[in-house]
Order: C-alpha cells, then structure tokens, then sequence
C-alpha cells in the first residue's frame, strides 16, 4: 500500500458497503489524511472517531448539486491525491414495473451525480495530474441482464462517461472500477442465488490492489467479470438466448 502512504485520500460513500471497507482497510494498514463523505452526518462522524488517521468529515448528498458543488470545494482544499468514489442507489425491478420515484432517484444518484463529480473535480485534476479519480461502477453495466433496470442502465451509462472522461483526457490518472457482486444492503434486496459474491472486505482488497496499478479497468471477480464480457461480445442472437435463461 506505499502508493497510499503519507497522501490525501477523499473517499465519498464510505459510511457503507465497499467504500466503508476501503476506508477501514486503509486507516488500519497506513498513515494518511482523510476525506470521508456520505449524506449521514451522524454515520460519518461515527466512523471518524474510531479511525486512526486525521479524518475530516464533509456530509452532503451527491443528487444535490448546490451541496456537492459546495462540499467539492472544501474537499479539494485539502488538496486530495485520491478521490475515491461509491454512491449508488438500486431498487430491483422487471421493466414494465419500475415506479418512477425509484427511475428518477436511481438516474440522479447513479448517473447525474458522477456528472456533478466530473464538473467539479476535473479542472482539479487538469492542475494536479497526479492526483487519482477512481469511479466505482458496477458489472450490471456490461450488458443488459433481465431484472436490473434501471440499475444496470445508469452503470452502463457510467462506464461509458468515465471511457469518454479518459479518453479526453489521457494525461490524467482516471479508473474504473467495475465489481461482480458484494454482499451489501443493495444485493441483500436480490432474490436469486449471486454467482461469486464477495464481503466488503474482499472488494476493498481488490481495489486497494488495484489502485496501485497501471490498468485503467479493474474488475472482479475475474472468473465471472470475464463470462460477462464475453457474453456482451456476443451477436444478439445468442446473447438473447443466454439472458433469458437469466430471469
């Protein structure tokens, strides 16, 4: 973890999940100052008070422009080496019985907010090109499974706004991260058998991991992740086939 060491690391959407197990597995391996976030308050200063490192403490909710505007500017203030990004929000659906409060808050949370990200935090980076942005997406963006909407759309449209942010800007140190499935309070709502689930803490191991490496992609598990790619690569036709037998 020597990439980490001594930095500035600004982690949003740790007081749950993957990104809670992240920030746990860092402040127990490290020295470094953090940056945690999350909508609860109460949670995040919770956290703090139980971790090792100098934490600062910026609540807001990311589908909120004005306060992730103002909470982005206080962040970036202390001048953070690592941005490190996990909000989602998921309410499993077939497509003919989506409500629409569930539509509207998984695109604002999903997809609008990481535009908001972007808008606030690229003009850093362009000044500060060593400093890391890692988007946490989701494998339900590589191709449209049966019962994820609008989920998987919002990830799949992530993953082709974080390609395009990288590809504009090829000088700055950008990642995706792609995870298969995590035991989480969103896949506790799953009522099917989840091929390769992973804890928190072996997420957090993986991404950790990966961080600290040159790929821009990381994604796990690889048995599964790659079964997914393949399929997307598939003509429709057979693809059809395979995703039916997914309801």
């Amino acid at each position: 973890m020597q990439k980490f060491v001594g930095k500035t690391i600004w982690i949003i959407g740790a007081t749950d999940g993957i990104g809670k197990a992240v920030l746990k597995k860092l402040d127990n391996s490290i020295q470094a100052d953090f940056i945690i976030s999350a909508r609860s308050l109460d949670k995040l200063q919770n956290i703090a008070a139980n971790l090792k490192n100098t934490t600062h403490v910026l609540s807001f909710d990311v589908a909120d422009f004005a306060e992730f505007e103002k909470v982005a500017a206080s962040a970036l203030n202390y001048k953070p080496d690592f941005i490190i990004y996990f909000p989602a929000f998921y309410e499993p659906s077939l497509i003919a019985d989506i409500a629409i409060a569930n539509l509207n808050k998984t695109i604002q949370t999903n997809l609008t907010a990481v535009f908001y990200l972007i808008r606030f935090v690229l003009p850093f980076l362009k000044k500060n090109p060593h400093c890391q942005l890692a988007i946490t997406v989701s494998v339900a963006g590589y191709i449209g499974l049966p019962r994820s909407q609008p989920y998987a759309a919002t990830k799949a449209g992530v993953i082709n706004l974080v390609e395009s942010l990288k590809t504009e800007n090829p000088e700055l140190d950008i990642r995706l991260i792609n995870p298969s499935f995590v035991k989480t309070k969103l896949t506790d709502k799953n009522n099917f058998k989840m091929p390769s689930l992973l804890k928190p803490e072996q997420a957090a191991d993986s991404i950790i991991k990966g961080l600290q490496t040159s790929k821009f992609e990381i994604h796990f598990t690889k048995k599964f992740t790659i079964i997914l790619k393949l399929i997307a690569a598939l003509p429709y036709k057979l693809y059809f086939k395979i995703a039916k037998k997914m309801i």
